[in-house]
């Protein structure tokens, strides 16, 4: 065999293997994040478990998008449910990210997706555990890159959201927090401190009324003493990926106050303050913080 037919076999192999390579390369590609409304979007039931519950939730997808896309999980806040944080899945479906919302374990009663009693199954520490869950189900998912996964969290979910990221850091790309309600474990001990003795075990089987600002909730007694030795501040700086906050100026449940604090403590943090804005956003509230979402998107995934 001559050296011209040599090389030119040579040349075939190569481009052959550079093809093939090409096409590997594009199957497997991920995906970027789009512009806002770039993509339709499609919803579906979302399912999981955690031991013996079911944790049920909406799976957000854009429509028509192959390849793997980077993810969103998102935490309801205290007594809430997926639906006060679909908006921002919405939002991110249409930018060509797979968005999760879930009921934690212990939901409100008749309109939870997923099992518990919220008298004697919910508590932070649980929330924990279906986040956890949540994530392993969506970061096995084909269509999903795992190492572009962003957890966010509103109120009690946005305190959840902060410790799964200090937990797991490796795991977070990004964590986005609704104002965050780190002082609800400071809330629970002062009751404890000043009616129970300093003991959470002290606690009646039927639970604690604790007023947030304006609002008075009553929690199991499991609830207390899973929150009575939460720590957030001291755990929190464990995730040095970058965090958004987004938090009103008028919130009287959370003050703007302890979020000061976690601005203290985290290393890469930006805060977006809405004015006007009190605990749980209204409409216009929510179109404020959406924007600033489809902002952010980009940025970190």
């Amino acid at each position: 065999m001559n050296s011209f037919v040599q090389r030119t076999i040579q040349w075939a192999a190569a481009a052959v293997l550079a093809c093939a390579l090409a096409f590997s390369c594009t199957k497997d590609n991920t995906t970027s994040v789009a512009e806002p409304d770039t993509y339709q979007l499609s919803v579906t039931d979302f399912s999981t478990t955690r031991g013996s519950f079911h944790i049920g939730g909406k799976l957000y997808m854009p429509q028509g998008l192959e390849g793997r896309k980077p993810a969103i999980i998102l935490c309801h806040g205290l007594f809430g449910s997926h639906l006060k944080v679909e908006p921002y899945a919405k939002a991110a479906a249409r930018m060509g990210i797979v968005a999760v919302c879930f009921d934690f374990v212990g939901g409100p009663a008749g309109s939870s997706l997923s099992d518990g009693d919220i008298a004697k199954d919910n508590s932070v520490l649980t929330e924990l555990e279906d986040v956890t869950a949540v994530y392993e189900a969506i970061a096995s998912r084909a269509d999903v890159d795992p190492s572009r996964i962003v957890v966010m969290g509103a109120s009690q979910g946005g305190l959840v959201a902060a410790l799964f990221a200090a937990k797991y850091p490796s795991r977070v790309k990004a964590l986005g927090l609704f104002f965050p309600a780190f002082n609800l474990p400071e809330y629970v001990r002062t009751a404890v401190n000043t009616f129970f003795d300093g003991d959470p075990h002290n606690v009646p089987e039927d639970g604690l009324g604790v007023n947030l600002g304006l609002v008075k909730y009553t929690f199991s007694q499991k609830y207390v003493i899973d929150a009575y030795d939460i720590d957030a501040y001291a755990v929190i700086g464990n995730y040095k990926g970058t965090v958004n906050i987004i938090h009103g100026d008028e919130d009287l449940i959370v003050p703007m106050e302890y979020t000061q604090k976690a601005m203290n403590i985290y290393q890469d943090v930006h805060l977006d303050v809405i004015h006007g804005q009190g605990h749980d956003f209204d409409d216009d509230g929510i179109k404020q913080a959406t924007a600033i979402l489809q902002k952010w998107f980009p940025k970190v995934l």
